[in-house]
């Protein structure tokens, strides 16, 4: 069987899509990658055949209206700043995914990619499901959408999903009718997301039950797999950055701070937060640059700049770590049964933070009370109950769920 995985936006919108499309493979069907085009080399480095969409994610989020927008942490104001970017690259990017889907038996899409998708699956005439990286937008009445802050109340939680989704519905109403138009389909009359679900078509969200229970009011297409991650190999031996492995061994586990591919908002605060930590404590840091250069950050012995790693080799060599929140950062560290602080920055990760401080599981700081005290502070609850006891826990529990197999499992019980 054939398949063209869909993505587009940050590494953890794309690094998901590289494990189930390896994991496809190694079944023995065929998966070619669709993303944009500055993951290439990325993608390519695992084997996977890749199909550039146009765009360089990195240039967006780089941009200086994008940081604008990362420090207001407005939610309201990123989908104003990514609907406008989307409708510069649109047609480029829907011209490219009908391209790249047209040999697929299955198109398996990244749910930010709805509109696209669902043009390019209506006009291929090709079956078509969606991954779910962030918290639910499928209605329940056991909790609110969870990105948004409203009250949890019963009788009206399922109308909170419905007024966002109409919301979305509405701002890109245009773009998707000149989708369909593009690529010579009628014009689409309803909802989109009405029939998305009255279609039953398969949606597979990317994380554990220990974030996210399953709610028993969905429709049974509707699944929570598990995280998208690789099992451990124990006979592949990871590319270690020069000098990493010699530098852990050589005092106390470290605390690990890194923000992906998502630039801290205040690179004066984060060098303030890591050289107090530095000056005050006797703790060793492993500081990830990723997308967030730190240029006035001092040397010192106890602090280890690199630019990337492998997360499975490094997390479990760490005491803890201070991350964004991300979805694929979070699977990582807690698969490597450390504790974590979310300094959340905006979008989903505000919401992941929540969700892992009520289930005990970490700490949830907003990045602008990010400091050495409040990091300080929340590495003291660690060691205190309850989660001095859930932590290790849960991660029992985690190293028994395999995301991958499940959403492979529903693929192929579809595809058939």
């Amino acid at each position: 069987m054939r398949y063209c995985l869909v993505t587009y936006g940050s590494r953890g919108d794309v690094q998901p899509f590289i494990y189930l499309a390896l994991s496809l493979n190694t079944k023995g069907h065929h998966a070619t990658l669709a993303g944009p085009e500055n993951f290439q080399q990325l993608v390519e480095s695992y084997g996977i055949d890749f199909y550039p969409l146009f765009g360089d994610s990195e240039d967006i989020v780089k941009s200086p209206e994008f940081r604008k927008v990362i420090k207001t942490g407005s939610n309201i104001a990123f989908a104003r700043i990514a609907i406008r970017k989307m409708r510069e690259k649109g047609i480029a990017i829907l011209q490219g995914m009908h391209e790249a889907c047209k040999s697929a038996d299955v198109i398996v899409s990244l749910n930010l990619c709805v509109f696209f998708a669902a043009a390019v699956a209506e006009k291929l005439d090709k079956k078509w499901m969606l991954v779910q990286l962030n918290p639910p937008m499928i209605p329940t009445r056991e909790f609110p959408i969870l990105m948004h802050n409203f009250p949890d109340v019963k009788l009206l939680n399922r109308y909170t999903y419905i007024l966002v989704n109409r919301a979305l519905e509405m701002v890109q109403k245009k773009d998707y009718a000149l989708f369909r138009e593009t690529l010579g389909l009628p014009p689409f009359k309803g909802s989109l997301f009405d029939k998305v679900m009255n279609d039953k078509v398969p949606m597979i969200h990317a994380y554990t039950q220990e974030f996210i229970t399953r709610p028993l009011d969905w429709d049974e297409q509707i699944t929570i797999a598990g995280f998208f991650t690789p099992r451990p190999d124990a006979s592949k031996i990871p590319k270690v950055p020069a000098g990493l492995e010699e530098w852990i061994q050589a005092g106390d586990k470290p605390l690990y701070i890194g923000f992906g591919s998502i630039p801290f908002p205040d690179p004066a605060k984060l060098t303030k937060t890591i050289s107090d930590l530095l000056n005050k404590t006797d703790i060793r840091i492993i500081y990830c640059r990723g997308w967030s250069d730190l240029p006035d950050l001092q040397p010192n012995p106890r602090l280890l700049i690199i630019d990337k790693a492998d997360h499975t080799w490094l997390l479990p060599k760490c005491c803890a770590a201070v991350i964004h929140g991300g979805i694929g950062t979070l699977a990582a560290v807690l698969e490597a049964g450390i504790p974590v602080i979310v300094a959340s920055l905006f979008v989903d990760q505000p919401a992941w933070g929540k969700i892992i401080q009520h289930r005990n599981l970490g700490v949830h700081i907003p990045w602008r009370k990010l400091s050495a005290k409040t990091i300080l502070d929340g590495l003291s609850k660690f060691k205190q109950e309850p989660m001095a006891t859930v932590i290790p826990q849960a991660h029992t529990r985690l190293l028994k769920e395999d995301g991958i197999a499940i959403a492979i499992a529903t693929i192929e019980a579809y595809s058939n």
